[in-house]
C-alpha cells in the first residue's frame, strides 16, 4: 500500500519516537539500525524536517529528533511528503466520472475503504505506533528478537533492558 520510500519513513518515525524524548540521532545510527541505506535515508530525513514531522541540529552533538511530542504528529502527516493522497479521491477503476449518479461497480466498497484509510492515517498518532512498537517487541521470544535485528524500537527496548 506504501511505497518504499513512505515504509522506511515510518520506520524511521517510529524508532525516533521510541527514544527518550529530544535524543538526536545520526542518520549513518539509524540506518544502520534499520538496515536502510544511509544516503537514501538522509534524503527521507531531510524531507521529514521540511514537513516539520521531525527537527535536525547540525555539527558533533547533532541529529534528528522529532519536531513535536510524538502525540501531536499524525501517521498522516508522515505519509503526505511522499505519498499522492488525492489519488485516494479518484475512481478505483479509473472511470473519469464516478459518484453515485455514474457509479462503477466499486463505488460503494471503494468509499468505505478509502475513507476507514483516510481516518485512521488522521487518526494514528506516532506515540501510538511507537507504544505498540514498543509492546510488539516487548512480547517477541528471544529467538525471534534476535532474527528481527532492523525494525524499529529495538535500540531503545535493548538499553532499557540494560538500565
Amino acid at each position: 500500500m506504501f511505497s518504499q520510500t513512505t515504509e522506511y519513513a515510518i520506520r524511521a518515525a517510529i524508532d525516533i519516537a521510541t527514544r527518550p524524548e529530544g535524543e538526536k540521532v545520526l542518520a549513518t545510527q539509524l540506518g544502520e539500525v534499520l538496515g536502510i541505506p544511509t544516503h537514501y535515508l538522509s534524503k527521507i530525513l531531510q524531507q521529514l524536517v521540511r514537513a516539520r514531522v521531525l527537527s535536525s541540529v547540525r555539527g558533533r552533538k547533532g541529529g534528528f529528533m522529532l519536531a513535536r511530542p510524538a502525540a501531536k504528529i499524525t501517521l498522516k502527516q508522515i505519509v503526505a511528503p511522499f505519498e499522492d493522497l488525492r489519488k485516494y479521491e479518484e475512481c478505483i477503476m479509473g472511470q473519469p466520472v464516478c459518484s453515485e449518479a455514474g457509479a462503477c461497480p466499486l463505488h460503494d466498497f471503494w468509499g468505505d475503504v478509502r475513507s476507514r484509510y483516510l481516518e485512521e492515517l488522521n487518526k494514528r498518532t506516532l506515540k501510538d505506533l511507537g507504544d505498540y512498537q514498543l509492546m510488539r517487541i516487548a512480547k517477541m521470544g528471544a529467538g525471534l528478537r534476535g532474527k528481527m535485528p532492523a525494525v524499529p524500537g529495538m535500540d531503545t527496548w535493548r538499553g532499557a533492558r540494560k538500565a
